[in-house]
Order: structure tokens, then C-alpha cells, then sequence
């Protein structure tokens, strides 16, 4: 088995990425690894990497959105290719955001998604390293999340999501933004309505393109419109997915929601929660609503947590939850008002029926969209194609003459 090093901190939302990363530590862990967490905020940080290099052949690293990427020696080499330890690095976001970390070129960094979606861009766009890798975040093991059996939840829903205000999104860029590119990236979120990231670069260049301006994917002036457009877009939809939650018992967990908090009588709004904590309450709830960041080809991790808690995911579908969580559709929802509230209802109707269906997915779906399965693979990824491993794999010579051509049966003479 493989030392498997953790690169945390303590620099994200509610400390989110560090928890994810635990949880993974612990899937390592039982799998017979010997993990090694290290804070990239502890001044001990340079030593207990030094001490990494006398078994750097069995070594690799996994790093969560970047966070602990970029580490250079003192003469300005990036870390990894000087001391021959491959690094994972596992992307939460589209890499339009923080562009620079998934350009860096190197045999020694694998660069990772927890969605399809979003490696994809990566290889038609950025072109890294000739790779790129995706992995689902997958269920944790349900020892993770603590709470009672199905019949003792306290009935209510969570909604975990900070507001984003649009309006003034809008306000702020069209003070800070070119009019020409603040028309186009209105115009690009009107045509983007209800699509996914996917269709996110070919609509910004025929958007922009009508403005006679013209853009490559991945270029700075792409990534700008690109960015706002997603943040734009995923605002509208968490207001409107709000705005219906609120007319139920849902708990808002996260800052932004004041406006609501001042006309709804059955929601509660609770602020902001660490990740631990929202982990650990998970399995008290009935059903957890959550919404997908603007991709097709998985879901957000807390569908995958939901699954792992026993609490019923309430989510917007797409394509991965049509194929592989057929038995939610009752409970996922689509882009209008109606359905959010269809869906909801649904839980709270028939709370047995829901929990059951919830109970028979992830049946279905563990150990094979797993968190285990996911590491697992990472490791696989990191040994066997990063580094030394993965410059064995390209040839050296070219194979001799005739290599490949079948021999030729003799024929007997008349």
C-alpha cells in the first residue's frame, strides 16, 4: 500500500474542502494506506515534507481544489518535480476559475474532477499534460454521519447553501466591467438559461462573436465573461429553489438569506455552519435539498452525503441522476417553481415511501459510486500514470520493422 499524504487548510467555506478531505482520509485509511495529514498552515509544513523524500517512490499526495498545488523550493521549482512525488490535485470548480493551477504543466501533477463535466473543458480547452481525470466525490460510508433510524427524523428538510444576490452581482460588474463585455455576458446568460456547462463555451462565442468579438476558450477574456456567467446563473437558481423552500419546514444553513428570513413563517434560517457540524446533524433530517453546480455528468456531494445519511436528496436532475438514480426522479426537479415544490411535497407527503426509495438507491449505488471506489481510483490514477510510472508508459524506440505484421502460414507442396 502507498503513503497517501493529505494537503489541507483551513481557507475555504466552512472549512468544507478540509472536511471532505478527512472523510477521504479515513475511506484511505481502511483501505490499508498509510495517510499522513498535512497542514499547509503549520509551521512544521517544510520538515514533514523533507522527511517524505526518503520514500518518495511510494508516496503521492492529494490536494482538493488546488490548495497546496503551487509549493516551489527556494530557487523557484515546483515542489513535486523536484522531489519526484505525484500529486493528485482533486477540482471542485470549473477551471475557468483559478485558471493558472489547471495550466501547470507537469509529469508529477494529475489534474483531477469531481465532474465529468468539467474535465472535459479541460482537455478540449486547456490541453494539461494530454489528461485529464474524473472522479466522483461518491457516498461516503454511512459510519460518517450519526442520527437515528428513518422513523425518529426530526421531519424537516436542510438546505445548505449561502444566497447569492444577483442584483447585485449585476450592479457590481456593470460598474467594473467594459460595456461591450458586460453586454455580451448578459446576453450569454439570457441564451444560457436552463443549459449546463456544456453549452456554456459555444454560447459566449456565438454570443460574442454577434458583438464582433472573438474569443478562444480558456482566454482571459473568455474565463471573465465565462465566471460571471456561471455565478450569475447558479444565483438566479438558488434564489428561485429559495424562494420555494421557504413556504416549507426547510432549515436554511449559510449567510444571504435575510430577505427571506423576514416574510417566512415555517423555515427556519440558522446562518452559517461548520462542515463538521452539518455532517454530524445530516442524518437527523428528513430530506436534505441541494443544488447541482451547473453539470450534467455527476451531482454535488451533498446528494452523495444525503445518500450516505439516510436523508433524502432533493435535487435538481440531470442526466447522471436519470441514469444511475432513477428511483429520486420523484423527488428531483427541474428549472421551474412548480416542480421545486412537487418535489418537496412528495418528501413531506409520503416520508415512508421517500426514505424507502432512498434506502433501495443506495443499495443500488454503494460500494459502486462509492467514496472508497473513488480513492481507490485516485491512487490508481497517481501510481501507475503520474511521475516515474507514467514515462514508463510512453515508448522509447519505435517498434522493429514487421513487428505487427502476421506471419504468413507456409503452404505444402503439391
Amino acid at each position: 500500500m502507498s503513503v497517501v499524504c493529505i494537503l489541507t487548510a483551513n481557507n475555504s467555506a466552512y472549512h468544507s474542502v478540509r472536511g471532505i478531505l478527512l472523510i477521504a482520509a479515513a475511506e484511505l485509511d481502511r483501505l490499508g494506506h498509510e495517510v499522513k495529514v498535512l497542514d499547509l498552515e503549520a509551521p512544521d509544513l517544510p520538515a514533514r515534507l523533507d522527511a517524505l523524500l526518503p520514500r518518495r517512490d511510494e508516496t503521492i499526495m492529494i490536494c482538493m481544489s488546488g490548495i497546496g498545488l503551487e509549493l516551489y523550493t527556494k530557487d523557484q521549482k515546483l515542489f513535486w518535480d523536484m522531489s519526484r512525488i505525484p500529486l493528485f490535485n482533486w477540482n471542485c470548480d470549473h477551471p475557468s476559475y483559478f485558471i493558472r493551477r489547471h495550466r501547470l504543466e507537469s509529469r508529477y501533477v494529475v489534474h483531477g474532477y469531481v465532474f465529468p463535466d468539467h474535465a472535459v473543458f479541460s482537455r478540449d480547452h486547456l490541453h494539461t499534460n494530454g489528461a485529464a481525470f474524473a472522479t466522483h466525490i461518491g457516498i461516503p460510508d454511512p459510519g460518517f454521519f450519526g442520527g437515528p433510524p428513518a422513523e425518529k427524523r426530526n421531519g424537516r428538510i436542510v438546505f445548505a447553501k449561502s444566497d447569492w444576490n444577483p442584483a447585485k452581482l449585476e450592479r457590481s460588474w456593470r460598474e467594473t466591467l467594459p460595456p461591450r463585455l458586460f453586454a455580451i455576458l448578459f446576453d450569454a446568460i439570457a441564451a444560457a438559461r436552463g443549459k449546463n456547462c456544456s453549452a456554456f463555451p459555444e454560447i459566449i462565442c456565438t454570443v460574442a462573436a454577434e458583438h464582433l468579438v472573438y474569443l478562444t476558450p480558456g482566454g482571459d477574456v473568455f474565463n471573465a465573461i465565462l465566471t460571471r456567467l456561471d455565478n450569475y446563473t447558479r444565483a438566479v437558481r438558488t434564489r428561485e429553489v429559495g424562494a420555494v423552500l421557504a413556504n416549507y419546514p426547510v432549515d436554511f444553513i449559510g449567510g444571504g438569506w435575510d430577505d427571506f428570513a423576514a416574510s417566512s413563517r415555517r423555515a427556519r434560517f440558522l446562518g452559517a455552519m461548520p462542515f463538521d457540524a452539518l455532517r454530524e446533524n445530516l442524518g437527523t433530517y428528513l430530506g436534505a435539498a441541494s443544488l447541482n453546480p451547473n453539470v450534467d455528468l455527476s451531482v454535488h456531494d451533498r446528494v452523495f452525503f444525503a445518500l450516505g445519511a439516510g436523508t433524502v436528496p432533493i435535487f435538481d436532475a440531470n442526466g447522471f441522476s436519470k441514469q444511475h438514480l432513477p428511483r429520486l426522479s420523484r423527488f428531483s426537479f427541474g428549472q421551474d417553481a412548480d416542480s421545486v415544490a412537487a418535489a418537496v411535497e412528495a418528501v413531506l407527503d409520503d416520508p415512508a415511501a421517500a426514505q424507502a426509495a432512498t434506502a433501495t438507491t443506495m443499495a443500488e449505488a454503494y460500494p459502486r459510486f462509492s467514496m472508497r471506489r473513488s480513492v481507490q481510483e485516485i491512487c490508481e490514477i497517481t501510481t501507475q500514470i503520474a511521475g516515474a510510472a507514467g514515462a514508463q508508459l510512453i515508448p522509447s524506440l519505435p517498434s522493429p520493422a514487421g513487428v505487427w505484421t502476421p506471419s504468413r502460414p507456409t503452404t505444402a507442396a503439391a
